[in-house]
Protein backbone atom coordinates (compact mmCIF):
# COMPACT_ATOMS: atom_id res chain seq x y z
CA UNK A 1 0.00 0.00 0.00
CA UNK A 2 1.05 3.65 -0.52
CA UNK A 3 1.02 4.62 3.11
CA UNK A 4 0.49 8.66 3.53
CA UNK A 5 2.68 8.00 6.81
CA UNK A 6 4.69 4.80 6.89
CA UNK A 7 5.64 2.72 10.00
CA UNK A 8 9.44 3.76 9.05
CA UNK A 9 11.14 4.96 5.94
CA UNK A 10 14.46 2.96 4.49
CA UNK A 11 14.21 5.10 1.41
CA UNK A 12 14.82 8.38 3.82
CA UNK A 13 17.54 6.97 5.88
CA UNK A 14 19.57 5.99 2.62
CA UNK A 15 19.33 8.95 1.15
CA UNK A 16 20.86 10.73 4.33
CA UNK A 17 23.15 8.73 4.18
CA UNK A 18 23.77 7.66 0.40
CA UNK A 19 27.05 9.56 -0.56
CA UNK A 20 29.14 7.10 2.97
CA UNK A 21 27.32 4.53 2.00
CA UNK A 22 28.17 4.05 -1.78
CA UNK A 23 31.97 5.01 -0.63
CA UNK A 24 31.71 2.25 1.64
CA UNK A 25 30.15 -0.54 -0.18
CA UNK A 26 32.79 0.59 -3.37
CA UNK A 27 35.80 -0.13 -0.74
CA UNK A 28 34.30 -3.03 0.62
CA UNK A 29 33.23 -4.88 -2.72
CA UNK A 30 36.47 -3.73 -4.41
CA UNK A 31 38.57 -4.99 -1.62
CA UNK A 32 36.94 -8.35 -1.39
CA UNK A 33 36.97 -7.31 2.78
CA UNK A 34 33.67 -9.67 3.13
CA UNK A 35 34.73 -11.29 6.30
CA UNK A 36 35.84 -10.44 10.28
CA UNK A 37 37.97 -7.56 8.29
CA UNK A 38 38.46 -3.99 9.89
CA UNK A 39 35.12 -2.66 9.79
CA UNK A 40 34.03 -5.43 11.73
CA UNK A 41 36.61 -4.70 15.09
CA UNK A 42 35.96 -0.99 14.26
CA UNK A 43 32.42 -1.43 15.27
CA UNK A 44 33.07 -3.89 17.97
CA UNK A 45 35.58 -0.62 19.58
CA UNK A 46 33.07 1.95 18.76
CA UNK A 47 30.27 0.24 20.46
CA UNK A 48 32.10 -0.82 23.25
CA UNK A 49 33.30 2.96 23.77
CA UNK A 50 29.66 3.81 23.11
CA UNK A 51 28.29 1.50 25.88
CA UNK A 52 30.68 2.18 28.46
CA UNK A 53 31.52 -1.87 27.82
CA UNK A 54 34.83 -3.66 28.05
CA UNK A 55 34.26 -5.95 25.34
CA UNK A 56 31.59 -6.33 21.85
CA UNK A 57 31.28 -9.51 20.09
CA UNK A 58 29.40 -8.82 17.03
CA UNK A 59 27.27 -11.69 15.62
CA UNK A 60 25.17 -12.01 12.93
CA UNK A 61 21.63 -11.41 14.62
CA UNK A 62 19.91 -10.38 17.94
CA UNK A 63 18.65 -14.18 18.23
CA UNK A 64 22.31 -15.42 17.71
CA UNK A 65 23.08 -12.85 20.56
CA UNK A 66 20.74 -14.43 22.95
CA UNK A 67 21.70 -17.78 21.80
CA UNK A 68 25.50 -17.73 22.06
CA UNK A 69 25.48 -15.50 25.62
CA UNK A 70 23.04 -18.09 27.18
CA UNK A 71 25.29 -21.07 26.06
CA UNK A 72 28.78 -19.53 26.70
CA UNK A 73 27.22 -18.48 30.14
CA UNK A 74 27.56 -22.55 30.92
CA UNK A 75 23.52 -22.92 31.21
CA UNK A 76 22.91 -26.54 31.00
CA UNK A 77 19.45 -28.71 29.54
CA UNK A 78 16.91 -28.86 31.99
CA UNK A 79 17.85 -25.27 33.77
CA UNK A 80 15.04 -22.65 34.59
CA UNK A 81 15.17 -19.05 33.10
CA UNK A 82 13.18 -16.35 34.55
CA UNK A 83 11.86 -14.50 31.44
CA UNK A 84 8.66 -12.31 30.00
CA UNK A 85 6.36 -13.50 27.64
CA UNK A 86 5.78 -9.90 26.51
CA UNK A 87 8.41 -10.35 24.02
CA UNK A 88 9.52 -11.67 20.51
CA UNK A 89 9.62 -15.47 20.09
CA UNK A 90 13.19 -14.88 19.63
CA UNK A 91 13.81 -14.39 23.11
CA UNK A 92 12.32 -17.97 23.98
CA UNK A 93 14.07 -19.80 20.93
CA UNK A 94 17.25 -18.89 22.37
CA UNK A 95 16.22 -20.39 25.57
CA UNK A 96 14.90 -23.61 24.43
CA UNK A 97 17.48 -24.59 21.87
CA UNK A 98 19.92 -24.44 24.76
CA UNK A 99 17.81 -26.74 26.27
CA UNK A 100 16.29 -25.07 29.06
CA UNK A 101 13.18 -24.06 30.32
CA UNK A 102 11.39 -20.64 30.08
CA UNK A 103 9.70 -19.16 33.04
CA UNK A 104 7.54 -16.25 32.70
CA UNK A 105 6.74 -13.43 34.89
CA UNK A 106 4.22 -11.11 34.42
CA UNK A 107 5.09 -7.22 33.31
CA UNK A 108 4.67 -3.54 34.81
CA UNK A 109 2.94 -0.97 32.97
CA UNK A 110 5.79 0.02 31.28
CA UNK A 111 5.47 -3.27 29.71
CA UNK A 112 9.00 -4.88 31.32
CA UNK A 113 9.42 -7.16 33.67
CA UNK A 114 7.59 -6.64 36.93
CA UNK A 115 10.88 -7.53 39.51
CA UNK A 116 8.57 -7.46 42.57
CA UNK A 117 6.95 -11.09 40.85
CA UNK A 118 10.42 -12.63 40.03
CA UNK A 119 11.14 -14.33 43.43
CA UNK A 120 7.93 -16.85 43.74
CA UNK A 121 9.05 -18.19 40.69
CA UNK A 122 12.53 -19.08 41.58
CA UNK A 123 12.96 -22.77 42.16
CA UNK A 124 16.37 -25.32 42.76
CA UNK A 125 16.44 -25.52 38.79
CA UNK A 126 16.24 -21.67 38.35
CA UNK A 127 20.18 -20.50 36.86
CA UNK A 128 19.45 -17.06 35.22
CA UNK A 129 17.23 -13.98 34.72
CA UNK A 130 16.60 -12.69 30.89
CA UNK A 131 14.80 -9.39 31.58
CA UNK A 132 13.95 -7.84 27.88
CA UNK A 133 14.19 -3.99 27.45
CA UNK A 134 11.46 -3.40 25.76
CA UNK A 135 10.45 -0.47 23.28
CA UNK A 136 13.79 1.55 24.70
CA UNK A 137 12.79 1.28 28.12
CA UNK A 138 15.43 -0.23 30.60
CA UNK A 139 14.40 -2.78 32.90
CA UNK A 140 14.68 -1.61 36.81
CA UNK A 141 17.88 -3.33 36.82
CA UNK A 142 18.63 -2.48 40.79
CA UNK A 143 15.65 -4.56 41.69
CA UNK A 144 16.28 -7.65 38.94
CA UNK A 145 20.57 -7.15 40.03
CA UNK A 146 19.51 -7.52 43.49
CA UNK A 147 17.07 -10.38 43.12
CA UNK A 148 20.04 -12.09 41.26
CA UNK A 149 22.78 -11.13 43.87
CA UNK A 150 20.60 -13.32 46.43
CA UNK A 151 20.28 -16.19 44.80
CA UNK A 152 23.15 -16.59 42.74
CA UNK A 153 21.61 -16.45 39.31
CA UNK A 154 23.15 -15.32 36.32
CA UNK A 155 21.26 -12.14 34.42
CA UNK A 156 21.49 -12.22 30.42
CA UNK A 157 19.49 -9.12 29.44
CA UNK A 158 17.89 -8.89 25.97
CA UNK A 159 18.59 -5.45 24.81
CA UNK A 160 16.93 -6.23 21.06
CA UNK A 161 14.89 -3.21 21.27
CA UNK A 162 16.80 -0.61 23.41
CA UNK A 163 20.38 0.44 22.53
CA UNK A 164 21.34 3.51 24.41
CA UNK A 165 18.05 3.52 27.12
CA UNK A 166 19.49 3.82 30.33
CA UNK A 167 18.52 3.02 33.85
CA UNK A 168 20.65 5.50 36.75
CA UNK A 169 22.60 6.31 34.07
CA UNK A 170 23.70 2.96 32.77
CA UNK A 171 23.40 1.63 29.48
CA UNK A 172 20.83 -1.74 29.11
CA UNK A 173 23.23 -4.41 27.97
CA UNK A 174 26.06 -3.56 31.05
CA UNK A 175 24.02 -4.52 34.11
CA UNK A 176 24.06 -8.41 33.90
CA UNK A 177 27.18 -10.85 32.65
CA UNK A 178 26.10 -10.23 29.36
CA UNK A 179 23.69 -8.36 26.68
CA UNK A 180 22.07 -9.55 24.04
CA UNK A 181 21.32 -6.80 20.90
CA UNK A 182 20.05 -6.58 17.89
CA UNK A 183 20.64 -4.75 14.66
CA UNK A 184 17.63 -5.68 12.44
CA UNK A 185 16.12 -2.98 10.22
CA UNK A 186 13.49 -2.13 13.16
CA UNK A 187 15.53 -1.00 15.17
CA UNK A 188 16.64 2.13 16.22
CA UNK A 189 20.33 1.45 15.08
CA UNK A 190 20.38 -1.24 11.90
CA UNK A 191 21.98 -2.71 9.24
CA UNK A 192 20.56 -3.49 5.89
CA UNK A 193 19.70 -7.04 7.31
CA UNK A 194 20.30 -9.30 10.46
CA UNK A 195 22.78 -8.28 12.61
CA UNK A 196 23.15 -8.22 16.31
CA UNK A 197 26.23 -8.15 18.91
CA UNK A 198 26.94 -8.93 22.54
CA UNK A 199 28.43 -7.24 25.27
CA UNK A 200 30.20 -8.28 28.36
CA UNK A 201 33.31 -7.42 31.09
CA UNK A 202 33.79 -10.78 31.82
CA UNK A 203 37.34 -11.74 29.75
CA UNK A 204 37.01 -15.39 29.89
CA UNK A 205 33.20 -15.05 28.70
CA UNK A 206 34.15 -12.66 25.78
CA UNK A 207 37.08 -14.68 24.27
CA UNK A 208 35.12 -17.78 24.27
CA UNK A 209 32.51 -15.75 22.87
CA UNK A 210 34.91 -14.13 20.21
CA UNK A 211 35.94 -18.52 18.86
CA UNK A 212 31.90 -19.97 19.20
CA UNK A 213 30.70 -17.20 16.62
CA UNK A 214 33.56 -18.41 14.34
CA UNK A 215 33.04 -22.07 14.06
CA UNK A 216 35.21 -22.17 17.56
CA UNK A 217 38.59 -21.28 15.77
CA UNK A 218 41.64 -19.90 17.61
CA UNK A 219 43.30 -19.04 14.12
CA UNK A 220 42.68 -21.28 10.66
CA UNK A 221 45.20 -24.26 12.57
CA UNK A 222 43.57 -24.47 15.86
CA UNK A 223 40.26 -25.00 16.60
CA UNK A 224 39.48 -24.98 20.20
CA UNK A 225 35.63 -26.04 20.49
CA UNK A 226 32.79 -26.99 18.06
CA UNK A 227 31.39 -23.38 16.90
CA UNK A 228 28.68 -21.57 14.87
CA UNK A 229 28.91 -19.73 11.91
CA UNK A 230 27.46 -16.07 13.28
CA UNK A 231 29.63 -13.29 12.09
CA UNK A 232 28.15 -9.64 10.89
CA UNK A 233 29.23 -9.28 7.81
CA UNK A 234 32.02 -6.46 6.98
CA UNK A 235 29.78 -4.45 4.78
CA UNK A 236 26.95 -4.35 7.57
CA UNK A 237 29.56 -3.35 10.26
CA UNK A 238 30.60 -0.48 7.83
CA UNK A 239 26.98 0.84 7.42
CA UNK A 240 26.75 0.51 10.85
CA UNK A 241 30.27 2.31 11.67
CA UNK A 242 28.55 5.60 9.91
CA UNK A 243 25.26 5.62 11.33
CA UNK A 244 26.57 5.24 14.66
CA UNK A 245 28.40 8.65 14.26
CA UNK A 246 24.78 10.24 14.39
CA UNK A 247 23.20 7.57 16.76
CA UNK A 248 22.19 9.94 20.00
CA UNK A 249 20.98 12.67 17.35
CA UNK A 250 18.61 10.27 15.82
CA UNK A 251 17.51 9.26 19.51
CA UNK A 252 16.62 12.84 20.33
CA UNK A 253 14.80 13.33 17.49
CA UNK A 254 13.04 10.37 18.34
CA UNK A 255 12.71 11.75 22.47
CA UNK A 256 11.29 14.85 20.27
CA UNK A 257 8.46 13.15 18.55
CA UNK A 258 7.72 11.01 21.52
CA UNK A 259 7.07 14.75 23.36
CA UNK A 260 4.99 15.65 20.75
CA UNK A 261 2.58 12.74 20.81
CA UNK A 262 2.20 12.85 24.64
CA UNK A 263 1.50 16.72 24.66
CA UNK A 264 -1.42 15.90 21.88
CA UNK A 265 -2.53 12.85 23.58
CA UNK A 266 -2.85 13.53 27.01
CA UNK A 267 -6.62 14.25 27.41
CA UNK A 268 -7.41 11.28 25.25
CA UNK A 269 -8.20 7.83 26.49
CA UNK A 270 -5.19 5.79 25.47
CA UNK A 271 -2.07 5.92 27.76
CA UNK A 272 2.15 5.31 27.29
CA UNK A 273 3.69 4.82 30.31
CA UNK A 274 6.91 5.98 28.98
CA UNK A 275 9.08 8.97 29.38
CA UNK A 276 6.88 9.86 32.88
CA UNK A 277 8.97 12.25 34.91
CA UNK A 278 11.42 9.84 36.61
CA UNK A 279 14.93 10.67 36.65
CA UNK A 280 15.63 6.68 36.67
CA UNK A 281 15.09 6.38 33.15
CA UNK A 282 16.40 7.49 29.87
CA UNK A 283 13.82 6.39 27.33
CA UNK A 284 14.66 5.92 23.66
CA UNK A 285 11.80 5.29 21.38
CA UNK A 286 12.32 2.15 19.87
CA UNK A 287 8.88 1.98 19.44
CA UNK A 288 5.66 4.17 20.17
CA UNK A 289 3.24 1.78 22.13
CA UNK A 290 0.20 3.06 22.79
CA UNK A 291 -2.49 1.26 24.89
CA UNK A 292 -6.38 1.76 24.00
CA UNK A 293 -9.26 -0.06 25.14
CA UNK A 294 -10.40 0.70 21.43
CA UNK A 295 -7.56 -1.28 19.83
CA UNK A 296 -9.93 -3.07 16.78
CA UNK A 297 -11.47 -0.30 15.75
CA UNK A 298 -8.49 2.01 16.50
CA UNK A 299 -6.47 0.22 14.52
CA UNK A 300 -8.81 -0.77 11.35
CA UNK A 301 -9.37 3.18 10.90
CA UNK A 302 -5.60 4.51 11.27
CA UNK A 303 -5.13 1.80 8.39
CA UNK A 304 -7.85 2.90 6.39
CA UNK A 305 -6.46 5.97 6.33
CA UNK A 306 -3.50 4.80 5.24
CA UNK A 307 -1.41 5.92 8.39
CA UNK A 308 0.84 2.16 8.45
CA UNK A 309 0.65 0.75 12.47
CA UNK A 310 0.82 -2.47 13.83
CA UNK A 311 -0.44 -4.68 16.65
CA UNK A 312 3.17 -6.40 17.39
CA UNK A 313 1.49 -9.61 19.48
CA UNK A 314 -1.75 -10.08 19.32
CA UNK A 315 -1.39 -13.31 22.12
CA UNK A 316 0.92 -14.04 24.26
CA UNK A 317 3.58 -16.27 22.85
CA UNK A 318 2.46 -19.31 25.48
CA UNK A 319 -1.03 -19.66 23.68
CA UNK A 320 0.92 -20.48 20.39
CA UNK A 321 0.17 -24.41 20.90
CA UNK A 322 2.83 -25.35 18.67
CA UNK A 323 5.70 -23.76 20.91
CA UNK A 324 4.10 -25.84 23.71
CA UNK A 325 4.58 -23.33 26.87
CA UNK A 326 3.13 -24.13 29.59
CA UNK A 327 2.65 -20.91 32.32
CA UNK A 328 -0.49 -19.37 34.68
CA UNK A 329 -1.82 -16.62 33.01
CA UNK A 330 -0.75 -13.08 33.41
CA UNK A 331 -2.69 -10.79 33.61
CA UNK A 332 -0.54 -7.91 32.22
CA UNK A 333 0.75 -9.77 29.33
CA UNK A 334 -3.07 -11.15 28.26
CA UNK A 335 -4.23 -7.22 28.79
CA UNK A 336 -2.00 -5.71 26.54
CA UNK A 337 -2.33 -7.96 23.64
CA UNK A 338 -5.64 -6.45 23.44
CA UNK A 339 -4.41 -3.12 24.31
CA UNK A 340 -1.09 -2.06 22.23
CA UNK A 341 -0.84 -0.54 18.93
CA UNK A 342 2.80 0.21 17.67
CA UNK A 343 2.46 4.09 16.00
CA UNK A 344 5.14 5.44 13.69
CA UNK A 345 8.17 7.06 15.29
CA UNK A 346 11.94 7.31 13.76
CA UNK A 347 14.11 9.95 13.10
CA UNK A 348 12.85 11.22 9.78
CA UNK A 349 9.29 11.20 10.42
CA UNK A 350 8.43 14.73 10.01
CA UNK A 351 6.36 16.66 12.08
CA UNK A 352 3.56 17.01 9.09
CA UNK A 353 3.21 13.46 8.74
CA UNK A 354 3.05 12.97 12.58
CA UNK A 355 0.24 16.00 13.37
CA UNK A 356 -1.13 13.46 10.21
CA UNK A 357 -1.00 10.63 12.76
CA UNK A 358 -2.24 12.50 15.80
CA UNK A 359 -5.21 14.17 13.79
CA UNK A 360 -6.66 11.06 12.71
CA UNK A 361 -6.45 9.93 16.60
CA UNK A 362 -8.18 12.87 17.54
CA UNK A 363 -11.03 12.60 14.54
CA UNK A 364 -11.40 8.38 15.63
CA UNK A 365 -12.56 9.53 19.32
CA UNK A 366 -14.11 12.58 18.03
CA UNK A 367 -16.24 10.20 16.14
CA UNK A 368 -16.96 7.50 19.13
CA UNK A 369 -17.86 10.57 21.01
Amino acid sequence: MNWTVPYTSFKKNFEKNKSLFTKAFERIMSNGEFILKKDVYDFEKNMAKYLNAKYVISVNSGTDALLLALGAAGIKPGSEIITVANTYVATLSAITHIGAIPVFVDVAEDYNMNPDLIEKKITKKTRAIVPVHLNGRCCDMKKINQIAKKYNLLVIEDVAQSLGSKFQNKNAGTFGLAGAFSLHPLKSLSCAGDGGFITTNNFLLANKLYKMRNHGQVSRDHISHFGFNSRLDNLQAALINIKLKNFNQDIKKRRNIAKVYFENFKDLPIFNPLFENNENYFDTFNSFVIKTNDQKKLLRYLLKNKIEVYVNWKKPLYKHKGLNLKTSKLENTEKFCKQMISLPIFPDLDIKKQIKVINTVKKFYLKKL
